[in-house]
């Protein structure tokens, strides 16, 4: 087995329970590495734990266990998709209410680099990690035998050039040949979803709770959905009983989706598919407002370097977004990215109010639900952060 040693101080948040050990605090004893398992050492020579190795990656390891191993890694892993498995099973007894939903949360179910969603009857994962990768033929039939799924199919996550995995390889299914659309459930509201050709994997199964919290507080509401996607947030408010809704839109995919998903769920939903901060802009100069706004926008922050620019956008979207809520309405408002801390945000949206002049009384904060389990000691895993407020 491999042996890497932390230099300094970087074994400390190792010892704290964090499972990432990045490239530029590691050196590796011995020449020729061969295999992806890897036990990781303090620079006293002490064993922290052990995981799996993606050599060209700014992860160079991610650990799966701290002290020494305990058995066979490929078992391990089987084992722990199980246990995922059956943690989803009493998350949502009944699928015939919710079958759409995060199966397998990477670190989380302590499966570093495998996110799996599902959608009824399709598994859509993604293997990021060259050692996943690897392993994705054992581990999708794993996936399918516990599930009872008929079908698996990967989807890019984004990684593959730095995980060393090669461009031949990345495309990948398992069992049956899955259907262009499946029809799922969530929360009782069906969407029709394009497990191949949608964002993502599919489906933002992460603002589930979020859209259902909302929801329940739109009963006789006008509803503004920014970056509607699917038209999740806005359909289930009509759902709920909101009087009215239009979703903002830029994709004309997602737009289309949108009125479909009104379409099965019996409502009547306004799309528009146009730039978000144009509609802002036309709504601000018509006078409109709106009970509700959601604003749900995607990450703006680059993969690497600052972010600067990134929160500037943010403040100035919110700032927008803040003018078209009504007096004493709700404000929901969102950011994907594990490069904002919940506290920055609740700080960049309270600046956004205090210049548009709103004073916000903060409801509660918004986050994935529990089929997305972050490790108390890597609070990168909490990449979604909202918060729900009344706007004065």
């Amino acid at each position: 087995m491999r042996e890497l040693v932390v230099r300094g101080g970087s074994a400390k948040p190792l010892w704290a329970g964090h499972p990432w050990v990045h490239a530029a605090s590691v050196e590796e004893i011995g020449e020729n590495p061969e295999g992806d398992v890897a036990i990781v050492r303090d620079g006293s020579g002490r064993t922290i734990g052990w995981g799996l190795v993606s050599d060209g990656s700014a992860i160079r390891a991610r650990l799966l266990e701290t002290g020494e191993p305990t058995g066979d890694v490929d078992s391990i892993l089987e084992a722990r998709i199980g246990a995922a498995c059956a943690l989803r099973r009493r998350l949502f007894p009944r699928p015939e209410h919710t079958n759409a939903y995060r199966l397998v949360h990477a670190e989380g179910d302590g499966l570093p680099g495998l996110i799996v969603d599902r959608l009824g009857d399709v598994l859509v994962a993604q293997f990021a990690t060259g050692p996943m990768h690897r392993r994705r033929e054992r581990l999708a039939a794993r996936l399918l035998a516990e599930t009872g799924a008929a079908s698996l199919i990967a989807r890019p996550g984004g990684y593959e050039q730095e995980e060393g995995i090669p461009s031949d390889e990345r495309a990948f299914q398992q069992g049956a040949e899955p259907p262009e659309r499946v029809r799922v459930m969530e929360a009782g509201m069906t969407f029709e979803v394009e497990p191949r050709l949608g964002q993502k994997t599919g489906h933002y199964a992460d603002q589930r709770e979020s859209r259902v919290r909302v929801a329940e507080l739109c009963e006789g509401r006008t509803v503004l959905d920014l970056f509607a996607g699917t038209g999740g947030f806005s359909v289930q408010a009509l759902r709920h009983g909101a009087t009215s809704a239009l979703a903002v839109e830029t994709s004309n995919r997602a737009c289309a989706t949108a009125r479909r998903t009104a379409e099965l769920n019996d409502v009547q939903l306004e799309v528009q598919e146009a730039d978000v901060r144009q509609a802002l802009r036309d709504l601000k100069q018509a006078g409109t407002t709106y009970d509700v706004v959601v604003c749900d926008p995607p990450n703006f922050y680059p993969r690497r370097g600052g972010g600067g620019q990134a929160e500037k956008a943010y403040r100035d979207l919110n700032v927008q977004s803040l003018t078209r809520v009504a007096p004493g309405g709700l404000y929901a408002t969102f950011v994907c990215s594990a490069r904002m801390r919940p506290g920055a945000w609740h700080d960049l949206v309270r600046s956004a109010a205090r210049e548009c002049r709103r004073r916000l009384r903060i409801l509660r904060e918004l986050a994935a639900g529990p089929d997305h389990p972050v490790v108390a000691a890597a609070g990168e895993g909490r990449y979604l952060t909202g918060v729900l407020a009344v706007a004065d």
